[in-house]
């Protein structure tokens, strides 16, 4: 048998071994008592899932699993899922790839890459925290997918100036480290991440006399806890996960002076940077912030309803690519900025890849699957320790977010909790906010996070890097998450997760469920 022939047989049988998985699994205890929709769509996760850590198909390829399986065994119809893999976000991830290119296409990524280097120091250590907490500052305020966009190209400059021996033990560190990063940070605020803004939104609707948690006090509750965990996440990187060396062979004097004998940007390198940096303004403050004493308003707010009520971070990046097509430049074809031509090796794939994600979100929460993972946890209620309840609820919800959208699953289980709590006689909060923190932070796969799956997009990482270290961190998020939530934020803002509030039992007869 020929060498190819070879070389197929181990992903033919992982993959087979995989539909075998997918094949019993609904028929398990506690998921064969599920409707069928619901026990077709967890087989159709679990094989794609198996797929993507396997590398027994290619990664897009494995993606459109969902697209096949879902109307072939006749659950959701095909024009219902074609939709679902070109979400707002995936356009928002196209523009960004183009903006990246601009970056490159001019070399302002490897200025970039001389002043954070002159910044940081150059040992390997040092680039991965300065890059950590430079990614978690930048997605207190911007989308942790735009800070994600933001910092790859600048990354990948970093690494093309290292040696050969030093870039071997930094690239997967770093790359991961700001993948990472770009989630924990947006923990800190309300505006961080989708998920945080969900649990504000339905706490106001279902509690309409529990107290306001303002731009400030949430900040004061989650900071420290970023800054603990990308403390620890650093730690884990670079001591435990890979065994970063302290010192290298790049020198910052070195740096400094390539840095001086660059000279001047030119007139092409400025307007790519009015483009980047105009993005980049209109990301951070589209939205307002309240912060207490002092509430400013974004410049949304301050379009006419028709239009605020429209646009989002992808129409931001939209300009700027528009402008990147139309601003002079050197581009041989058009004399822009950029041309198409500049474009093709724009990684299309992960376009699929994260379509798939949402495909497989939506699946789950159309055959009623993730409401009953969701029944599942709300049950453990009154036969556990409040301590041991949290740490289950943050780790199952960590799991799952590695197949399943944080903003999704987190939308479908709130209500949940917020249900089993009120009837259980328990502050509602006592699953929810730990659920909140810990749906941002999933470590795992490529899929499970917009910048894990932009930092995956580089060529420079595969599924069992990320998973390797991943799982410890998924874990190590629980951890965090329940002794935060008992012994800092819970004070911080004033509750008590060991009693029942009295405005917890006030029914909003005006607001229906937010669901």
């Amino acid at each position: 048998m020929d060498e190819p022939t070879e070389r197929c047989r181990p992903a033919i049988l992982r993959f087979l071994s995989g539909v075998v998985l997918a094949w019993v699994v609904p028929f398990l205890p506690g998921v064969n008592a599920l409707p069928v929709e619901a026990r077709v769509v967890a087989g159709v996760a679990v094989l794609t899932a198996w797929s993507w850590l396997t590398a027994s198909l290619p990664l897009p390829v494995a993606s459109l699993l969902p697209a096949l399986l879902l109307p072939a065994t006749g659950v959701i119809p095909a024009g219902v899922v074609a939709p679902w893999y070109f979400h707002d976000i995936l356009l928002l991830f196209l523009c960004g790839f183009v903006l990246a290119v601009g970056l490159e296409r001019y070399g302002l990524h490897r200025r970039f890459a001389l002043r954070a280097l002159s910044l940081f120091g150059a040992e390997p250590r040092r680039v991965v925290l300065g890059f950590m907490v430079v990614a978690a500052g930048l997605s207190m305020f911007v989308s942790n997918t735009s800070t994600a966009l933001l910092m790859l190209p600048v990354a990948l400059a970093v690494l093309d100036r290292c040696e050969e021996k030093d870039r071997a033990h930094l690239t997967r560190p770093l790359l991961l480290g700001i993948a990472y990063a770009c989630s924990i940070g947006g923990v800190a605020t309300p505006i961080g991440t989708a998920p945080n803004s969900v649990f504000l939104g339905q706490v106001r609707d279902r509690f309409p006399e529990a107290p306001s948690l303002g731009f400030g006090t949430w900040f004061l509750g989650a900071f420290p806890l970023v800054v603990a965990f990308l403390g620890i996440s650093w730690s884990v990187l670079v001591r435990v996960a890979h065994r970063v060396p302290a010192r290298s062979g790049l020198s910052v004097d070195d740096v400094r002076t390539e840095r001086s004998a660059a000279g001047g940007r030119t007139s092409e390198q400025n307007r790519v940077l009015f483009v980047f940096l105009l993005v980049a303004s209109l990301w951070m403050t589209r939205s307002g912030a309240d912060f207490g004493v002092v509430a400013l308003p974004g410049w949304q707010t301050l379009l006419p309803n028709q239009i605020a009520g429209t646009i989002s971070d992808s129409t931001v990046a939209l300009l700027g690519v528009m402008l990147l097509f139309l601003l002079p430049g050197k581009a041989r074809r058009t004399g822009a900025l950029l041309d198409w031509e500049d474009c093709r090796d724009i990684p299309w794939g992960i376009l699929i890849l994260l379509g798939g994600g949402f495909a497989l979100a939506k699946a789950c929460e159309a055959s009623g699957l993730s409401a009953a993972i969701g029944d599942s946890l709300a049950g453990l209620i009154g036969s556990t320790s409040p301590v041991l309840l949290v740490f289950l609820v943050a780790l199952g919800v960590t799991f799952l977010t590695e197949i399943t959208s944080n903003t999704a699953t987190i939308n479908v289980l709130l209500p949940l909790m917020f249900s089993a709590c009120v009837a259980a006689e328990v502050h509602p909060f006592l699953l929810a906010l730990p659920a909140t923190f810990a749906v941002s932070c999933a470590f795992m796969l490529p899929v499970a996070t917009p910048p894990n799956a932009i930092l995956f997009s580089s060529g420079r990482l595969t599924v069992f890097d990320m998973a390797r270290a991943g799982i410890l961190l998924n874990l190590l998020t629980a951890i965090l998450v329940t002794l935060f939530a008992f012994y800092w934020i819970a004070p911080i803002w004033g509750l008590n997760l060991n009693e029942f509030p009295s405005w917890a039992s006030v029914t909003p007869a005006e607001v229906g469920p937010s669901w």
